[in-house]
């Protein structure tokens, strides 16, 4: 009798680690995803840096649930929206700067905007 109480024990007590250890091995793969997921937010599809936006103005559309301004300030550069990205595959120029959700923005410079 005492050997098949030890074994009912030793046999619950297995169990209540492995669910422990499930439980701790989800909490671990949410984190591990969440984290990958915050990495790759940060990254273009280029695999470079996002630019961040420094002030943004002159709302002129949206573009799903972003709003498409017309100026961006980007690393204290101005630039003015060009277009929307086709594609993650599309390739930029050095005067351009891509923003989430595939806006397309173009070094914008007051001589240039005389000659139009």
């Amino acid at each position: 009798m005492d050997i098949v109480l030890l074994e009912l024990v030793l046999w619950a007590g297995l169990i209540c680690f492995l669910w422990v250890m499930k439980d701790s091995l989800g909490k671990i793969e949410s984190e591990l995803e969440r984290t990958a997921a915050q990495k790759a937010a940060g990254r273009d599809f280029r695999g470079r840096e996002t630019p961040h936006a420094d002030r943004l103005s002159d709302p002129i559309g949206r573009l799903g649930d972003a709003t498409i301004y017309r100026f961006a300030i980007i690393d204290g550069q101005t630039y003015e929206f060009d277009h929307v990205a086709a594609g993650k595959d599309a390739s930029l120029a050095t005067h351009q700067r891509w923003l989430p959700p595939g806006l397309v923005y173009s070094r914008h410079d007051d001589t240039s905007s005389a000659s139009r």
